[in-house]
């Protein structure tokens, strides 16, 4: 005499399908708990630039939700870098000496990168 699942096939690939996707969603539950809390959040940071040409000054302003001080990284359009700047969200920071160009800046919170772009001094 034939048991329940050998009489009727579809019953037994329907009883597989349901265990693979259970264990898929077991897998993807573990996986999701050992990634850090950071990297669930997004942060949103802008950072402003305003050049002042009678001085030759680049202000810095920085928005964020975390407090932590940034590293700011500035390089020109070849990639060699010019400046870096230790910068604090909410306060204004100025870099003096930079000339008309390109720039490429990449912002860094805990060595990880949270915002790049580039800025073009007329």
């Amino acid at each position: 005499m034939k048991n329940n699942l050998q009489a009727n096939p579809l019953l037994f690939k329907l009883i597989i399908l349901l265990a693979c996707f259970m264990l898929t969603i077991v897998y993807n539950q573990s996986k999701a708990a050992g990634v850090p809390a950071r990297l669930h959040t997004t942060n949103k940071i802008a950072v402003n630039f305003k050049h002042n040409s009678e001085k030759n000054e680049l202000t810095i302003r920085i928005k964020s939700g975390t407090e932590n001080t940034l590293q700011l990284f500035i390089f020109t359009a070849d990639g060699i870098l010019i400046k870096e700047v230790a910068v604090c969200a909410h306060m204004v920071t100025t870099v003096k000496g930079l000339g008309r160009g390109q720039y490429i800046y990449e912002c860094f919170d805990n060595d990880e990168r949270v915002k790049s772009g580039s800025l073009i001094i007329k």
